[in-house]
């Protein structure tokens, strides 16, 4: 009996409708946030500016070439130098010299005897030219040659046996008409191999009567060589 009401008192409680524990306050849904509009796309990346080209640059000059050794090296480039300021125009000047002659015209020829500038001459060969000088010519020229000896104005030695140079004025000059005595000689050779004249024997001192054998008072360094040698004009001496 006992057994049955511990039975029933189980079946009762299995059947008894469940106590649910009081309900606690409600606790507040929680609220969602305010709709926002979607964010716009962002733009698209900006891409880096270029920097600005730069000028082109001109081309450095080439190196100055190196000189080779023992040749200076060439002086830099003077720079442009600053004006002058002209003088003043004198208030009378003077007359400007005549302009030389721009046709480079020859000389007139000369219509007497010639002879090539700077050459010896026997007198000989100066009297068998295609244009002879002779003997009155040969005279003159020899008694103006400076210090010639020429007592009352005739040669102190024979004029046809005597030596001459042919003088000029002018640089690019070929002939010319000045002879001067260069030599009294005994014997007036022309001989090979350039044809001018010369003495054979050492040159007489410009005395007349010479043995040919110049003066015995000359030393022998000196033979061969005539104290009447012209006036310093242009020309070649050759013995």
């Amino acid at each position: 009996m006992k057994i049955y009401f511990i039975l029933l008192g189980l079946l009762t409680l299995a059947t008894a409708k469940p106590q649910v524990p009081p309900p606690s306050s409600p606790q507040p849904a929680p609220v969602p946030p305010p709709s926002q509009p979607p964010a716009p796309p962002a733009d698209p990346p900006v891409p880096p500016a270029e920097p600005p080209a730069e000028p082109p640059v001109p081309p450095s000059p080439p190196p100055a070439p190196v000189p080779p050794p023992g040749e200076p090296a060439p002086a830099p480039p003077p720079s442009s130098p600053a004006p002058v300021p002209q003088p003043p125009a004198p208030t009378d000047p003077a007359p400007a010299p005549p302009a030389p002659n721009p046709t480079g015209a020859p000389a007139p020829p000369i219509e007497g005897p010639i002879c090539e500038c700077g050459y010896t001459y026997c007198a000989q060969v100066l009297m068998a030219m295609a244009k002879p000088w002779n003997e009155a010519q040969l005279s003159e020229a020899y008694c103006k040659t400076p210090n010639a000896n020429c007592p009352q104005g005739s040669p102190a030695t024979s004029v046809n046996s005597a030596l001459y140079i042919c003088l000029c004025d002018q640089i690019d000059q070929k002939v010319g008409d000045h002879l001067e005595l260069l030599c009294g000689c005994d014997t007036c050779l022309n001989v090979g191999p350039d044809f001018r004249g010369r003495c054979k024997t050492p040159c007489l001192p410009g005395r007349s009567g010479g043995s040919g054998a110049g003066d015995p008072n000359t030393k022998e360094g000196d033979k061969g060589e005539s104290p009447m040698r012209g006036s310093g004009r242009l020309g070649r001496f050759h013995m």
